[in-house]
């Protein structure tokens, strides 16, 4: 992995996992949820354009604390069916062995009374148990204060056009000003190239929007207890903006050397922009204009020794353009298999509920953190393959990103590095195979290691081993399973994760 902390793309998420649960918590999707509250409806229709400026009505939506308890389906009988409905006239998708347990998302009541629950079955897959062979379980342990954690999609035209799909060929079902703020829903990428966003238009709407004429922000800087951020100024006077954006209103400078605490950040499509307060008003400066520092404080040691269950969010690489030195294929191919084998190992063996990003998931902002945090994940592991980027191309061996102030995150990075050294097709010859994951791009650091600590989950990046050697990309290719079993393995060690009886 050459990463990149800035892209042009933005990822899509899902907001369906972020109603938290409760007594049932509704099914988890990729796409939005058709429950979101609405943020802004800019309601007026009109001829309109994806271009043009001007200025109309912000609207906005206050973080919401809930009170979120998690419940689990536990199998009590032996070779249960798994259904796609609630009902035994529903296909089989699956069996489940007495105490495996799922994440409970909903019940029913069949025509013939009897009691049906939907469960999270795999990260893309949903089924259905009759309660005769199973019970709703509550975890009080993992009762926790939890917040919505929304991100926006600003408008920066006029009348801009709000249409059904991600593209100028569908229909328009409404037009937005200058200035409206939505709920940001997911980003899809075209088949021109351009960037869409989808956004909750009204309680019971979505719509896309293209994003020449709109921008992404994080506007809750504020909720996490486990990292603050600040930029210091680089030397001279740097100008600072209205907007996260250079062609915006230039509102003054601020001296070289100064410090401020970050309150917002936004995503421009080639650079990273940072909000902070200026004599009671909120003004911009780009990324190129300042140091970035996180300071992270510990987040709590999980231990799922006493049975509980814990979420594993596995982040493969999303970077189809490395390709290998070896074979037809590149790392997000070969990274994508390798967790597919993980999942596997993972769900057959060990009691703990697992997803795995999808590949529409772009890379941007807090995304993929925010899709696991709202999944109410416990441990985020990115997978990718390295490249030295050098022309002897002649570097081995696993490396470990971890969390810094994270004695387990370390651990974890540890116990990969330790157990892919194992297996690994030569002996590591890496100046450091354990790393600071916020110390690379001026302490701006890996966005796999340190947005997942933004909403207070454990995370590690692991390079399993560099895909620019023919060698070593012949052997990722040819030992997916072998890896995942190595990645398995650093899990339960870290975490104490419960085998399945």
């Amino acid at each position: 992995m050459r990463y990149k902390e800035l892209s042009r793309t933005v990822m899509a998420l899902s907001l369906a996992a972020m109603l938290s649960l409760s007594w049932a918590q509704p099914a988890l999707a990729e796409s939005a949820a058709e429950a979101m509250p609405s943020t802004a409806a800019a309601k007026s229709v009109s001829t309109t354009t994806e271009s043009a400026p001007a200025a109309s009505s912000v609207t906005t939506a206050a973080t919401k604390a809930v009170f979120s308890t998690r419940q689990y389906v536990v199998i009590t009988g032996s070779n249960v069916n798994l259904r796609r409905g609630a009902g035994t006239s529903f296909a089989k998708i699956g069996a489940a062995q007495k105490g495996a347990k799922y994440v409970y998302l909903a019940r029913k009541k069949a025509k013939n009374g009897k009691v049906w629950y939907q469960v999270q079955y795999s990260s893309s897959k949903t089924a259905w148990v009759i309660s005769s062979y199973s019970r709703v379980e509550t975890n009080l342990s993992e009762t926790t204060t939890a917040s919505f954690v929304p991100s926006y999609v600003v408008i920066t035209g006029s009348n801009v056009n709000l249409r059904r799909g991600a593209g100028t060929s569908f229909a328009k079902i409404g037009a937005a000003q200058k200035g409206a703020k939505y709920t940001y829903l997911a980003s899809k990428k075209a088949t021109s190239g351009k960037i869409w966003y989808q956004v909750q238009y009204m309680s019971s709407k979505k719509a896309w929007v293209i994003s020449t004429y709109a921008r992404r922000v994080n506007n809750d800087v504020s909720f996490s207890p486990y990292l603050t951020r600040t930029v210091t100024v680089n030397k001279g006077r740097q100008p600072v903006y209205s907007e996260p954006d250079a062609k915006s209103k230039r509102v003054g400078t601020v001296n070289g050397g100064a410090k401020y605490t970050v309150v917002e950040w936004a995503d421009d499509g080639k650079t990273t922009w940072y909000a902070f307060n200026l004599k009671g008003k909120r003004v911009w400066i780009s990324r190129y204009h300042t140091t970035v520092s996180n300071r992270f404080r510990s987040i709590p040691v999980k231990d799922f020794s006493d049975g509980s269950v814990p979420t594993i969010y596995l982040s493969p690489s999303k970077q189809p353009q490395n390709s290998y030195a070896f074979g037809n294929t590149n790392e997000q191919k070969e990274m994508y298999r390798v967790a597919a084998e993980l999942q596997k190992i993972l769900e057959k063996e060990y009691v703990c509920t697992v997803y795995t990003a999808p590949t529409d998931l772009f890379l941007s902002l807090d995304g993929r953190a925010l899709d696991a945090y709202n999944r109410h994940a416990d441990v985020y592991l990115a997978i990718h393959s390295n490249a030295d980027g050098s022309s002897a191309k002649k570097s081995y061996g696993a490396v470990g990103y971890y969390q810094p102030n994270s004695s387990q995150s370390k651990k974890l990075a540890e116990n990969i590095v330790k157990e892919m050294g194992k297996i690994a097709p030569r002996r590591s010859n890496v100046k450091s195979s354990l790393v600071n994951g916020m110390s690379a791009f001026d302490g701006i650091g890996y966005s796999d290691v340190r947005d997942p600590a933004y909403y207070g989950i454990t995370s590690v990046l692991a390079e399993v081993e560099y895909h620019d050697n023919a060698d070593s990309a012949k052997w990722i290719i040819h030992h997916p399973h072998q890896i995942a079993r190595a990645l398995a393995n650093a899990l339960e060690s870290a975490f104490q994760l419960q085998r399945r009886s």
